[in-house]
């Protein structure tokens, strides 16, 4: 009876580490994919990793948490920087091109 205890908590802590898992993953994959895909995965994953750390605080969720928020300011910087320099300059070429 006490085997079955243990064994069911081992594996309720297994499966309380998947959201800090994928939240880290998450967060890698929205600093490579920066842009408006990689502001919508940061703000997922860090959501992940925010779950993550209230239920049961882990390394790879801190991580994540870091990991996510440079995501996000990245993808910031890209869409401000493609709104302000690069879409003017393409309409322009554009323009010059008709």
């Amino acid at each position: 009876m006490a085997e079955k205890k243990s064994v069911k908590k081992i594996a309720e802590k297994e499966d309380s580490k998947n959201l800090g898992i994928s939240g880290f993953t998450l967060s890698i994959l929205s600093i490579i994919l920066i842009g408006w895909y990689g502001l919508i995965i940061s703000i997922i994953s860090f959501t992940f990793c925010y779950i993550q750390q209230k239920k049961n605080p882990i390394k790879m969720g801190k991580i994540g948490i870091i990991l996510s928020i440079i995501g996000f300011v990245l993808s910031l910087i890209f869409i401000i920087v493609y709104a302000i320099y690069l879409y003017p300059l393409i309409q322009q070429q554009i323009m010059s091109a008709q």
